[in-house]
């Protein structure tokens, strides 16, 4: 489970690179109407849930500090996404979506 080859390496970078911009997108159209106070935890819990999902699905369920980099990597390539969507002050609170889903992919993923 905590062994990982170069293979998996490579299938947890595509998901990160793929599901980071992905999620961003959809986090972005959804972020420009429903981002405010409390719903942000929400939002934050559903984006680690998917992305440990991700690496779940790419890597074929292993885990460790690696697989853990990779979903952190695509969590904050979506939350850098969100300057190209919404305005700059939203974007910098969303910040706490993106600590509640790391949080989320590290308890998940360890």
């Amino acid at each position: 489970m905590y062994e990982i080859g170069g293979k998996h390496i490579a299938r947890a970078a595509a998901a990160s690179l793929i599901g980071g911009i992905a999620m961003g997108l959809a986090w972005g159209f959804i972020g420009a109407t429903f981002s405010f106070g409390f719903f942000l935890i929400f939002l934050g819990a559903g984006l680690g849930y998917a992305f440990t999902r991700m690496m779940e699905f790419a890597t074929r369920g292993k885990r460790g500090p690696v697989i853990i980099g990779f979903a952190v990597a695509g969590i904050l390539i979506a939350w850098g996404m969100q300057f190209l969507f919404v305005p700059a002050g939203l974007a910098r609170i969303q910040v706490v979506a993106a600590g509640v889903a790391i949080y989320m992919a590290y308890a998940n993923l360890k």
